[in-house]
């Protein structure tokens, strides 16, 4: 697995960002830190299964 750094997704709740997600995860990277409004059940689940380190909601990020 890469781990020598760590990736911070925007939007990572979304139809785009899950699926970079999911081929960064494919790619061995799972030092993923997901920024997104996760309130929205529909979205959280675009990311079930996915590997990551840490869920920062919008509001925190910027």
């Amino acid at each position: 697995m890469k781990q020598a750094q760590t990736i911070v997704i925007t939007g990572a709740a979304g139809f785009i960002g899950s699926v970079m997600v999911g081929m960064l995860n494919e790619l061995g990277y799972t030092r993923l830190i997901l920024v997104d409004d996760f309130s929205r059940k529909e979205k959280a689940q675009n990311l079930l299964g996915k590997k990551f380190d840490q869920k920062v909601h919008r509001e925190q990020f910027f």
